[in-house]
């Protein structure tokens, strides 16, 4: 089952979703006028569009303010960019950002037991001067739902290759880490 993102986790895994399925930056261009719907016209009084109309107007002000509010706190811990585009304001992710999304999606995998019963197993070694790929490495095989069996050997009932694989490319342990592929963990 995966876990639930904070907020703002969540709209940064959205945004760079969306990013991605639009090539590459979010333009945000809000337009000022968009069109009114109501029931039917003849249903409706003119004291109801009033209050209709400054209804959404409030609701529409607090949302923007509110994405604002997102966008500029996702600028200051910098995991975005903002840049101008034809005249338009637009979102790029940061390095800092795809690594945050990185993390993100990470979490949020679904964990799904091996049919065959056995355990992935990684191995690895890494040098100390490599210390905090290490221990984000670390980090990422618990969000795997890998355990410790010891400190540099953990165990995964969970079918999680693939993204095991890109954690060690994504760090570039390749030469520090092994890969196994066990019947059973533990005597007997």
């Amino acid at each position: 089952m995966p876990i639930k993102l904070p907020f703002t986790e969540k709209f940064l895994w959205d945004l760079h979703r969306f990013i991605n399925a639009t090539e590459g930056v979010l333009s945000f261009f809000l337009p000022e006028n968009r069109p009114y719907h109501f029931r039917k016209p003849e249903e409706t009084t003119w004291a109801e569009i009033k209050l209709f109309k400054n209804n959404w107007e409030f609701e529409y002000k607090k949302k923007k303010k509110d994405f604002a509010k997102i966008i500029y706190r996702l600028e200051q811990n910098g995991y975005i960019k903002r840049l101008k585009v034809k005249d338009k304001s637009a979102v790029m992710l940061t390095p800092k950002g795809l690594d945050k999304v990185f993390t993100i999606k990470m979490k949020s995998k679904e964990r799904k037991q091996r049919t065959d019963k056995k355990w992935q197993m990684v191995l690895f070694d890494i040098p100390e001067k490599k210390k905090k790929e290490r221990e984000s490495f670390r980090r990422m095989l618990q969000y795997l739902g890998y355990k410790k069996l010891q400190r540099s050997i953990w165990v995964c009932p969970y079918d999680v290759l693939k993204e095991t694989k890109d954690l060690i490319k994504r760090y570039k342990l390749e030469p520090h880490v092994e890969l196994l592929l066990v019947k059973k963990i533990g005597l007997g």
